[in-house]
């Protein structure tokens, strides 16, 4: 009975982010392997300034901990943040958020 609640969660979750993307004229998540320079630039200029704090030091390697260390947070505010900026970003894991977004960390 729980998975169910979860799945409906998340799928509403999902709803929610499509609107989300709609309303800020995101690019459509077909292209999400297709982004141009200009586009991340823009995708990154999303993230609050906590976020492009987080940000960076995921880029740099840091864990979550050690994150929530550096910027005086809870662990569990970290994890928000961290899941925001993977949603605003259109990424799905930390290795791809690297991937992706590698060639920011030193530019800003």
């Amino acid at each position: 009975m729980a998975m169910f609640g979860r799945l409906k969660q998340k799928l509403h979750k999902e709803s929610k982010l499509k609107e989300l993307d709609t309303s800020l004229d995101l690019p459509a998540p077909e292209h999400q392997m297709d982004d141009t320079e200009q586009e991340k630039r823009k995708l990154i200029s999303l993230l609050t300034p906590r976020e492009t704090d987080l940000y960076y030091l995921l880029l740099e390697g840091y864990t979550l901990k050690e994150s929530a260390k550096v910027l005086s947070v809870k662990y569990s505010t970290v994890n928000t943040h961290m899941t925001a900026i993977y949603k605003k970003l259109r990424v799905s894991s930390r290795a791809e958020l690297i991937i992706k977004y590698r060639e920011f960390a030193a530019i800003g």
